[in-house]
């Protein structure tokens, strides 16, 4: 009944190598254009790195400048000859010229030296190795002035030498000044009596040549006004601005560019030609291109790895056909593999895509001869097929692909159990479009899922309602964690013997919900299929811990989802709980269904192995609903078994469900298991369980679930 679908026209080979060549020559200039504006670039970004490289070695050379008339004045000052020549009723004005006067001629190094009293007047000087006979301080600037200014309490001390930069009348200059004193004690001064030295070096080209070599800065120079972009300001001691120091500035990055032109240019014409040689060998093959369309458009209507049709294909053909004839009757048949993710979590994806190429080809076989299978994405696949005689080839599909999976699959040395859920929807295109129909068998897919797997569901109106219903709840569940509308109930667990209670079994409840407290059975399903159990549990678990951390004597329960055991980083993330809440592993013990155990045995084994390292004990909980295997038993190692009250409830009116009740026991024993019995209702099934050998008993014998609070009560009557 499917025709190949249409092609639609395509640009002819001309018109295509018109448009390559105008989209090359605009991509080489584009790329001319890119090259030089990025040399450019460069360029601009090496000359401002070099400029503030510069600047910062200019103020080096300042600092440095200042720095030595500072150890000059450290050198000089702190002398014992000094100090018995100056501190003297009478300087001796020969020995100071000798001394410091005289050196101005003999190694440069200053150009100033002068002996300050402790009230700052000029006593003797030397400028230039000519005597100085002033004795205030206008000579010096107000640079000076200011440097003593700001160290006027600690000049006088013995060990304070400062350094700046001033003004004086002959230019600006490097000047320190430091307490003459001896090596080691105090001044032989009476009173207040003190002695300064003063060291001046005045700015010269002689000198900034020098500071200039030495930090590789070209051309240094000193000017009252700013001359270009490369200068720094000099200011004095006190903050006035002398002048600026400038210097040449290298332009590495013109250089680098010249430097580079020669080599651009080539690369430029590389990749010109490479950019021609193209379009060249482009148009060259379009003719090539046009042949191979009917292949590239067979290829994206295909599934790459089950080499089935695609979504695309399926939604293409269901087009095709609402054009020929709207009338026909279709049916969809929608597929979703049950345990999938798992495969893929515990044997890696290399074996899950091998399991989807197996899948696809058991399939292939049982379609219908019109219909057409495809793979929609992951682990979902559809059939669609038209005809008078759909829904019942449609149905009998979906059967076959039920009873095919229910076999196990064997993949080399691996022998993997899968199942599917199905969806089947059927209507005309004139009832519906493509896309609502799709949605609809989806939505019996869905339904399939949420009531047990391994099912055949018909679209109808109420599943919709259903679906619409469960959506709501899904977006209220996500609401409500994030409002706390949500909360933890507990149900005592009892000692057999005793009749004490030994621990809580942690139950969610919702009684904030704005329209109305809803039952776990109502939402918990929801929660699992939407991923919004992870939020969910990680919740319960965390609460109860906070909730119990007090009761040292009580251990806690706590039931984990499927899905929440799935999760690989689920024991990490009860280790996270367990240290933020302070909570002792030892006291946990999370209860795990044998339904995921025996569908998971791997994982499930990996899981309870790393969450018993932490300290946890691991439940079995509902069992007697299932296989329960003693061989699983014993291979998982659980801590605890729950028998479920199912079981646990008839012991006092099924002599067989006591015989099975009492051989579990036994077996629970021997394996070194407790038991605990759940769903006591009346003393006599209390008793029997109890002769039976039961460890541990819970049921609304001894209490229905209650709020935290509601607990505590509950323990003081009971302690009372």
């Amino acid at each position: 009944m499917f025709k190949p679908l249409s092609w639609r026209n395509i640009p002819t080979a001309k018109t295509l190598s018109v448009m390559i060549f105008i989209a090359g020559i605009g991509l080489i200039v584009s790329v001319v254009a890119l090259l030089y504006l990025s040399l450019h670039l460069v360029s601009s970004k090496t000359n401002e790195i070099d400029e503030h490289r510069s600047a910062l070695s200019v103020q080096g050379a300042i600092q440095t400048s200042v720095n030595r008339v500072w150890s000059l004045v450290i050198d000089n000052a702190v002398w014992d000859d000094a100090v018995r020549e100056v501190y003297r009723p009478q300087l001796n004005t020969a020995w100071l010229y000798n001394t410091w006067g005289a050196g101005y001629k003999i190694n440069n190094l200053y150009d100033g030296t002068f002996i300050l009293d402790e009230r700052y007047s000029v006593l003797w000087g030397a400028f230039r190795s000519e005597p100085f006979n002033e004795h205030n301080l206008d000579f010096f600037g107000a640079g000076f002035r200011a440097l003593i200014n700001q160290h006027l309490h600690a000049l006088p001390g013995e060990q304070n030498i400062y350094a700046g930069i001033t003004r004086t009348r002959h230019g600006v200059a490097f000047i320190g000044i430091g307490l003459i004193r001896p090596v080691v004690g105090s001044p032989p001064a009476e009173g207040n009596m003190r002695r300064y030295l003063v060291i001046t070096r005045h700015i010269d080209t002689q000198n900034l040549k020098a500071l200039g070599d030495t930090f590789q800065i070209d051309n240094l120079r000193f000017s009252l006004n700013r001359t270009n972009d490369s200068s720094v300001p000099l200011k004095s001691s006190a903050g006035d601005l002398l002048g600026y120091l400038s210097w040449e500035p290298q332009l590495p990055g013109v250089k680098a560019a010249h430097a580079a032109a020669w080599e651009i240019r080539q690369i430029t014409a590389l990749v010109a030609s490479l950019i021609l040689l193209f379009i060249m060998l482009s148009s060259a093959g379009l003719y090539k291109l046009a042949k191979g369309e009917k292949l590239a458009r067979s290829t994206a209507m295909t599934d790459w790895l089950s080499r089935l049709p695609n979504r695309r294909a399926l939604l293409a053909q269901l087009e095709a056909l609402s054009l020929e004839d709207p009338n026909e009757a279709i049916c969809v048949v929608f597929i979703d593999l049950d345990g999938f993710k798992d495969v893929n979590d515990i044997y890696g994806h290399n074996v899950g895509d091998r399991l989807i190429v197996e899948i696809a080809k058991s399939l292939r076989d049982k379609v219908p001869p019109s219909g057409m299978l495809a793979r929609m994405g992951g682990d979902e696949f559809a059939m669609m097929i038209g005809g008078s005689q759909a829904s019942e080839m449609a149905s009998r599909f979906a059967e076959q692909v039920l009873a095919g999976l229910n076999l196990p699959v064997r993949l080399g040395e691996r022998t993997i159990y899968i199942g599917a859920s199905i969806g089947i929807a059927s209507g005309t295109l004139l009832e519906c479009t493509s896309t609502e129909l799709f949605r609809r068998a989806d939505i019996a897919m869905y339904h399939s899922k949420m009531n047990g797997k391994g099912q055949v569901t018909h679209y109808d109106a109420e599943l919709n309602s259903a679906r619409e219903r469960q959506l709501t709840i899904e977006n209220e569940i996500r609401s409500g964690l994030m409002r706390n509308e949500f909360d933890v109930w507990y149900q005592p667990i009892v000692d057999a013997r005793s009749q004490q209670m030994a621990g809580v079994e942690a139950l969610v409840r919702w009684p904030g919900r704005p329209a109305g407290a809803l039952p776990p059975d109502n939402f918990i399903p929801i929660a699992e299929s939407s991923g919004l159990i992870h939020a969910l549990g990680q919740f319960v678990l965390r609460r109860a811990c906070m909730d119990l951390q007090p009761f040292s004597d009580l251990k806690l329960s706590v039931n984990i989802s499927p899905a929440q055991f799935r999760d690989p980083e689920f024991e990490n993330k009860v280790a996270g709980v367990l240290r933020d809440s302070h909570f002792p592993a030892q006291r946990l013990q999370l209860e795990v269904t044998e339904t995921y155990v025996l569908e998971n045995p791997e994982r499930a084994c990996a899981a309870i192995r790393n969450l018993k390292a932490l300290g946890t004990a691991i439940a079995l909980d509902d069992f007697g609903t299932g296989y329960s295997s003693i061989g699983y038993l014993r291979r998982f190692n659980f801590d605890t078994i729950k028998i479920d009250k199912s079981l646990a409830g008839l012991v006092d009116n099924d002599e067989q469900a006591a015989a099975l009740v009492g051989g579990t026991i036994r077996i629970a024993s021997a394996l070194g298991m407790a038991v605990i019995a759940e769903g006591v209702e009346n003393e006599k099934q209390m008793k029997l369980l109890r002769l039976a050998g039961c460890d541990r008993l819970q049921g609304f014998f001894f209490s229905a679930p209650m709020p935290i609070d509601a607990l505590r009560q509950h323990r003081q009557r009971r302690q009372g």
